[in-house]
């Protein structure tokens, strides 16, 4: 049997939501420049004429989510991972349009590698047809 601790474990997670929505916050509300040329699509205009002082409003929604995987690393050794996986929606609002994106990323947090006892024999039977196998077994 294995356990996680969880207390850290829903503390790293809540940690990683709330740092996330304070980079939103800081960026709410943002200004730069744009050359009114960029505007046109061209690209001859591209990176030409005044500059356009333009206001961004950015607006994010953050899904956070404990995965679990087990893999197996060897005779009779599993690895288990615990992975926290961070979706933010985010939206850019500039006078221009919208800007809709999502935003996926997954962080490994925890890995252990379980060992159980390792057999008296081992056979690796991969690629063998049943004859092999019978001849194997005799």
């Amino acid at each position: 049997m294995i356990s996680a601790n969880v207390a850290p474990v829903n503390e790293i997670i809540s940690d990683v939501a709330i740092r996330i929505q304070e980079e939103f916050n800081k960026k709410e509300n943002s200004n730069f420049h744009i050359r009114i040329g960029s505007l046109t699509g061209s690209r001859l205009l591209s990176g030409r004429g005044p500059n356009l002082n333009i206001q961004v409003a950015t607006i994010g929604n953050i899904d956070t989510d404990l995965k679990s995987q087990f893999s197996s690393t060897g005779i009779n050794q599993t690895l288990h991972r615990i992975y926290l996986q961070v979706e933010c929606e985010v939206v850019v609002l500039t006078p221009i349009h919208t800007i809709e994106q999502t935003i996926k990323n997954q962080v490994l947090i925890a890995e252990a590698v379980i060992v159980g006892t390792t057999p008296d024999t081992y056979y690796n039977l991969e690629g063998m047809t049943s004859d092999d196998i019978m001849e194997v077994m005799q």
